[in-house]
Parts: C-alpha cells; sequence; structure tokens
C-alpha cells in the first residue's frame, strides 16, 4: 500500500508491473525500478526450440517495456493531479534540443550477455528488442538456471542502456562530468560506430 503523502520515487519504487509472452507461457515481473522475475508456466519450458522461445522473449521484452513505461507515466501523471483526459491533452515540447534529445533516446542501442553466455539481448530504443538463444541452449539448462540466464542478459542490459543514458543525458545536460571526460567519450563514441558493419 502507497501512502498519499509518498514522492514519485517511492511511488515508482513501490511500481510493479506483470505482463506474458504472446503464446501465454511466460511471464515477466518487474520491480523496484528494473528488478527482473521471469517465470514459464507448468510443462511449457520443454516445449521450447531456441528460434520459438527467442521470439516469445523478444516480444515478452517489448511489451513488459511498454507495460512499466505506461505504469511509470500513469505514476508521474497522478503526481501531477492530472486525469487522463488532461495528460493526453498536455502538449508536448517544442523546444528542438529537447525533440533531438528524444530522437536520440528513442535510438540507444543497449546490449546484454547472460553470465554464461547462453542468451544476448539486444534493443534498439527499448522498443525494438532481438533475444538470441546459443544452439543446445534448452538442453543444457532446466528452466530455473535459464530463468538466471534471462535475468543476468536483461541486467546487463540494463547497466549498458544505463552508461549509454548517461553519455547521451550529458550532451544535453549538465551532469558535472568534465567535458575531457565527455571528449574522449565523443571520440569512442565515433570509433565504436566505424567499426559496426
Amino acid at each position: 500500500m502507497i501512502r498519499d503523502d509518498a514522492t514519485v520515487g517511492d511511488r515508482l519504487q513501490a511500481m510493479t508491473v506483470q505482463t506474458e509472452s504472446p503464446d501465454g507461457k511466460i511471464w515477466a515481473r518487474v520491480h523496484d525500478y528494473t528488478q527482473l522475475t521471469v517465470g514459464f508456466y507448468p510443462f511449457t519450458y520443454e516445449q521450447y526450440d531456441e528460434p520459438g522461445l527467442s521470439y516469445q522473449l523478444s516480444r515478452l521484452g517489448i511489451l513488459t517495456w511498454v507495460a512499466w513505461s505506461r505504469e511509470r507515466t500513469d505514476i508521474y501523471r497522478r503526481t501531477v493531479d492530472l486525469t487522463t483526459e488532461e495528460a493526453e491533452r498536455a502538449p508536448w515540447t517544442e523546444d528542438p534540443a529537447r525533440r533531438q534529445y528524444d530522437a536520440e533516446l528513442n535510438a540507444i542501442e543497449a546490449e546484454g550477455v547472460s553470465a554464461h553466455g547462453a542468451l544476448r539481448i539486444r534493443t534498439l530504443g527499448m522498443m525494438q528488442w532481438q533475444v538470441d538463444i546459443e544452439p543446445h541452449t534448452l538442453r543444457r539448462f532446466d528452466q530455473h538456471t535459464f530463468a538466471g540466464e534471462i535475468r543476468s542478459a536483461f541486467e546487463a542490459l540494463m547497466d549498458d542502456r544505463r552508461r549509454r543514458l548517461i553519455i547521451l543525458k550529458s550532451d544535453y545536460f549538465d551532469l558535472g562530468i568534465p567535458r575531457r571526460w565527455r571528449d574522449i567519450m565523443t571520440e569512442a563514441r565515433a570509433i565504436n560506430s566505424r567499426q559496426r558493419p
């Protein structure tokens, strides 16, 4: 139960969202900002092959991110006492710098690899998810161990995204990062973009 005088931070920390994969066999729950729990409904894990499970996890990632984003937005809306209709009518920013920041935010690429290297998650702006599972992984891991692989890949993904967000935000907002460090990050980004296929 959330107190009436709870801050936005308190409400976000207490927020929990739960979603299911399109086939209804896998569930995901996110709580305390980005703590992920994933599970398979009984007798479903054994029905998957790697390509089928990759597809379901990719879609589950999108569905969970959308649910999390909507709930977060709803918390902010309620905090400032707006109705849903008022929030929908609120004007979006006309600031060109803010629009550019939002465009770059939606283009951030992030990647996370699981602890045993069995699973890789790639995202583009968090609205495009690609989950790759190494061949024969489902024969090597039981469902509980594999769920741990999902969690560790997600944690690595979120760590990578946080690092990239700091770099992006430092381009638009004063985060107190020394100018030389920002220049080094810009140089590293240019080198990395040239090395990508």
